[in-house]
């Protein structure tokens, strides 16, 4: 199979957690790739922190998607696709979960604010819940359904406590799996000519669109089930190994 796009998640997969450096091999095999496929960053983290690694790796001039698929940047660098929580919708949302964590942030307006922040015109694409374990997070999923609206969800890891949990919720149409679909119309690629890379439970949608489902050594465990291959970890360069093994650069 001659693959025409890479999905890659940012951190976990190219950089350690909440790092803007990514290690000189990874750097290179992206370099070497990019001349072979397109390459799509598909993150969590908002547009002004995605733009970081977009200029490190240098790819400007491609789709990519931020905010757990709540928007997508096309390659003259504009907001091209843009799905949020409506701001009347947060109160409902807050007092559900108000026993179930113990912090709260809010990415908005292209950065991750706290609650302070929060004001009537402010885009909010998605609420992050930090909990004392998993299934306080899955508590916060299961109340969602009683504010008469649906969400895209997602419950994982901590990414320093492992034992902590964190629920993204977004739009409902807003996920990474929806943002990958949006980026394959717009460049005509089919999901079996996507790769796609990650270690998140948010990355799990977008696999569902990915001929070649690929998950890092440090993948969360549902994430490493549905795999069709596992690399080895981020602090090992796995990524190096995938673009080795699947794109064919030396």
């Amino acid at each position: 199979m001659k693959y025409k796009l890479l999905a890659l998640d940012i951190d976990g997969t190219i950089v350690k957690e909440h790092t803007n450096t990514a290690s000189k091999a990874v750097i290179e095999a992206i370099q070497k790739a990019k001349e072979k496929l397109s390459i799509s960053l598909i993150t969590g983290r908002a547009w002004l922190d995605q733009k970081i690694i977009i200029d490190l790796l240098d790819l400007p001039s491609n789709y990519h998607v931020s905010e757990n698929g709540a928007k997508v940047i096309n390659p003259s660098g504009s907001l091209e696709y843009s799905r949020c929580i409506v701001y009347e919708e947060i109160d409902a949302i807050l007092s559900l979960a108000k026993t179930l964590h113990h912090d709260v942030a809010f990415c908005l307006n292209g950065k991750w604010e706290p609650y302070t922040a929060l004001e009537k015109t402010s885009q909010i694409s998605t609420i992050s819940f930090i909990s004392a374990n998993r299934q306080l997070g899955v508590q916060i999923s299961q109340t969602l359904p009683e504010t008469g609206r649906e969400y895209s969800v997602s419950v994982g890891s901590h990414w320093s406590e492992s034992e902590w949990a964190v629920t993204m919720i977004s739009h409902q149409h807003a996920s990474k799996g929806n943002g990958l679909a949006y980026v394959q119309r717009k460049l005509g690629i089919l999901p079996e000519e996507t790769i796609a890379v990650g270690d998140g439970a948010c990355d799990i949608p977008m696999m569902h669109y990915a001929g070649n489902k690929v998950a890092m050594g440090n993948a969360e465990p549902e994430l490493r089930l549905m795999a069709n291959y596992v690399a080895p970890s981020v602090l090992e360069d796995g990524l190096v190994d995938v673009i080795r093994k699947f794109i064919s650069v030396a």
